[in-house]
């Protein structure tokens, strides 16, 4: 390999230490050469890069540059380590060496991180982005960027765009709401009971649906039309329920008066069943019911449009949307069993199994009487009930769950209709 001539400039940025005649690189240090320039020129993990636009992203992609940059200044000084001049070093790299120096030199004294090109952005006034946000914390994070442009004109619409969205991520953050997800852990445990109102009449007179579900295993037990919504529908429903499959622990249901007549506890009481009431005003306390007989309805409107029948429910519709909510759903998960798989699997519950519940909740019964007293009337001994039979099916293992934090979603207030 022949050497090429040095100008005056290449020679005065070799440093003395470097030899100044080396022959060419052998065969095993050219591959050394090609394997540690690959290395000092990997991408930092710590430095994605971020095909977007804006201050962030711009800064990440300068200190990536900053840092390959720092690389190859590296690269330089161990290539004169080895005897390589810097024009060979500067051919081999097919770059300039006029840029080669600018980043060496640039590499000894820069230790700060390099800052964005492009113009510095302009802030506005301290006390100006504190008038925003009190105008933010004032009207709600749902307002728009307009709003705030005939608010504040003399502002940038990007600074007002940044402003609110770093306010939005900071409310979302503030205001999240606990959640816990319920697991039921055994089928025909625990139960959901609710009517509903039909869409269409079913066979052309029932108005109302009777919806009953397995809380572990999503299974529907019951979905049939009844005249009225009535205390002998009720009890109709879980003589023939309790005659089929069994009692289970407990069944959860809304403060309808058909759920809370006498008839009907005393009856559960027989079956020795636990009543577990909703709190006033609180559908999603029974949620899985109320999500079921949303599907179940979808489900039975498709089976009638599909065979002719739209706007006219007949038993077979609603025995159809029975039947391939159990068989298709999937209430664990896409991969999990379905409601019919579950079912089958499922025991009955022994005598022994319902004194131990029965003890656990006396237990808890008394516990909260200490702490809270006697209730004084029906509505305060079911909110008494509410915590002490959770805490009896955790007690026993019948009930797990999970907490979860969700952000609220961003409304917009209510604002008077002016006519």
């Amino acid at each position: 390999m022949t050497r090429p001539k040095k100008n005056e400039a290449d020679a005065a940025a070799e440093t003395p230490s470097a030899p100044t005649e080396k022959p060419g690189l052998s065969a095993w240090e050219e591959e050394e050469h090609v394997r540690r320039l690959h290395d000092l020129c990997q991408p930092s993990t710590s430095t994605p890069a971020i095909n977007r636009r804006g201050p962030g992203p711009q800064l990440n992609r300068r200190q990536r540059e900053h840092e390959l940059r720092g690389n190859v200044a590296a690269l330089l000084d161990w290539t004169q380590s080895q005897g390589i001049t810097f024009s060979q070093a500067a051919e081999r790299l097919c770059l300039a060496p006029r840029t080669l120096r600018q980043w060496r030199f640039d590499h000894r004294e820069a230790s700060a991180l390099p800052l964005p090109l492009g113009r510095p952005c302009l802030r506005a006034p301290r006390a100006v982005r504190n008038e925003v946000i009190a105008l933010l914390d004032e009207l709600g994070p749902a307002t728009s960027v307009l709003t705030l442009r005939d608010c504040f004109p003399t502002l940038a619409r990007a600074e007002l765009e940044d402003l609110v969205r770093r306010y939005r991520r900071v409310w979302r953050k503030r205001h999240q709401q606990a959640l816990h997800v319920l697991h039921w852990q055994v089928p025909g445990a625990v139960w959901a009971m609710d009517f509903s109102q039909a869409t269409y009449r079913v066979e052309g007179k029932d108005r109302y649906l009777l919806a009953v579900r397995d809380l572990a295993s999503g299974q529907q037990l019951l979905w049939w039309p009844t005249p009225a919504i009535n205390t002998e529908e009720t009890l109709a429903a879980l003589t023939f329920l309790f005659a089929e499959h069994g009692a289970p622990l407990v069944l959860k249901t809304d403060n309808g008066s058909p759920f809370c007549a006498d008839a009907t506890l005393e009856f559960l009481r027989q079956a020795d069943v636990i009543p577990l009431f909703s709190p006033p005003r609180m559908p999603r306390y029974n949620g899985a019911i109320e999500a079921g007989i949303g599907s179940l309805k979808t489900r039975t409107d498709q089976h009638a449009t599909h065979h002719g029948r739209a706007g006219h429910w007949t038993l077979d519709d609603l025995s159809a949307a029975q039947a391939q909510a159990n068989a298709e759903a999937r209430p664990h998960g896409p991969t999990g069993p379905s409601p019919d798989a579950m079912w089958t699997t499922r025991r009955h519950l022994t005598a022994e199994e319902r004194s131990l519940f029965r003890a656990a909740l006396e237990r808890q019964r008394q516990q909260l009487q200490v702490q809270e007293g006697l209730p004084d009337n029906p509505a305060q001994a079911r909110a008494h009930d509410r915590p002490a039979i959770r805490r009896a099916l955790e007690e026993l293992g019948y009930l797990l769950y999970s907490r979860r934090r969700l952000p609220l979603p961003i409304r917009k207030q209510k604002v008077a209709n002016i006519r």
